[in-house]
This record gives C-alpha cells, structure tokens and sequence, in this order.
C-alpha cells in the first residue's frame, strides 16, 4: 500500500530533515546561502556569525559544537566538505533540497506550497 509519501524519496528526504533539525546546521546552511559571497569560510568566521544570531551561545561554544556535531554532520550528507587541520569549511549545498522541501510542505497542508507566497 502506498500512502502518497513519496516512498522513493523517502532516504534523501530523511536524510535533509535530519540534517536541517538542527539550528546551528541551519545556521551554516543560512549563512552560505544568504551572507557569504563564496562557498568557503573558516569555522571562526562561521562561529563569529552564528554567534551573534545564537545569543544563547557565546563564540567558543558555537564553534566547539561546529567541529565537533555539526560540520561533520553536513559532511556526511554530503553539504559541506569540512578540512579539521585548517579549520576550512567549502560549501556544496544540496541539489534537491528546495524540490523536496516544497513537496514535503505541499504533503502536509492542504493547499499547494509556492516558495514565493507571503
């Protein structure tokens, strides 16, 4: 039985919500996508940002939780290429993930998502 959940999507769409649950990965994701003009940063450069849009963490922590939970994290799902000896992160983003979000949206309301609504 199939229940319209997009069953053949289902890995890679696990694999985005796990991936954005978190909102320090979210925070890079941002960042890359709406602040900095490259794709690499430094994890202090990076820390030094979230920081000040985290004010519950001061810049120590962010970056502590970056190297050690997060940047690994976005890694393995294939977001960010992390370097641990220069502390530089390249970001990739993710193909698919403005597709699948949208889907995921339209899935759980009853009115069709457009990115571009108010």
């Amino acid at each position: 039985m199939q229940t319209g959940c997009y069953p053949e999507k289902s890995r890679v769409t696990n694999q985005l919500l796990d991936t954005l649950c978190h909102n320090l990965r979210r925070e890079v994701i941002h960042y890359f996508e709406n602040i900095e003009s490259t794709d690499t940063a430094t994890v202090e450069e990076l820390a030094t940002h979230i920081a000040r849009r985290v004010p519950e963490m001061d810049q120590e922590q962010v970056s502590l939780e970056l190297t050690h939970n997060h940047l690994p994290k976005l890694e393995s799902n294939g977001w960010v290429e992390y370097e641990t000896r220069t502390q530089c992160v390249r970001y990739h983003g993710h193909d698919s993930a403005e597709e699948l979000l949208a889907e995921l949206a339209e899935m759980l309301s009853d009115q069709p998502y457009s990115a571009y609504s108010d």
